[in-house]
C-alpha cells in the first residue's frame, strides 16, 4: 500500500486491474464475470468447425448450456463433452464448468420473432 501511496504523491499512474478485481471479488462477481468468458470462450474452445454448428448460450451455476444445429452434432458433442469441460476449464484457468447441457436448435418463425428457439434438451445425467 507504500508504494500506491507514493506512486499517487509522485503523480505516476497505477493499474486499475488490481482494484477492479478487487471490488468484484468483494461483490461476488468474479465467479460471474468468469463464467460470461465460458460462453464468448467457446468458439476457441471447441475450433471453428464445431463453433459453426453449436454455440455456448449461457452459464449458470457451472453449467454452460449450448445450442446444437442438429441431432448429429448433439450426439458428436455428447461424445466429445468431458473433453470439452476439461479445455474449457483449462482455458479459464479454474473449475467452472462441470457440465455441459446440449440443446437442439431450431429456425426462427416466418415472422422471425425469435432467433434461437429450443426444440428439446438433453436429459440432465450426473
Amino acid at each position: 500500500m507504500a508504494r500506491a501511496k507514493d506512486n499517487r504523491e509522485r503523480g505516476d499512474l497505477e493499474s486499475v486491474g488490481p482494484l477492479i478485481q478487487q471490488i468484484l471479488r468483494r461483490l461476488g462477481l468474479d465467479k460471474k464475470l468468469a463464467e460470461y468468458r465460458a460462453v464468448e470462450a467457446w468458439a476457441e474452445v471447441v475450433g471453428p468447425a464445431v463453433a459453426a454448428q453449436a454455440h455456448a448460450t449461457a452459464i449458470r451455476d457451472g453449467v454452460l448450456f449450448v445450442d446444437v444445429a442438429s441431432n448429429v452434432w448433439m450426439q458428436e458433442l455428447g461424445l466429445l463433452r468431458e473433453s470439452i469441460i476439461e479445455r474449457m476449464n483449462v482455458r479459464l484457468g479454474a473449475p467452472l464448468v462441470r457440465k455441459v447441457v446440449l440443446s437442439i436448435e431450431r429456425a426462427p418463425h416466418q415472422g422471425g420473432a425469435a432467433a434461437w428457439e429450443r426444440e428439446g434438451e438433453e436429459p440432465h445425467g450426473d
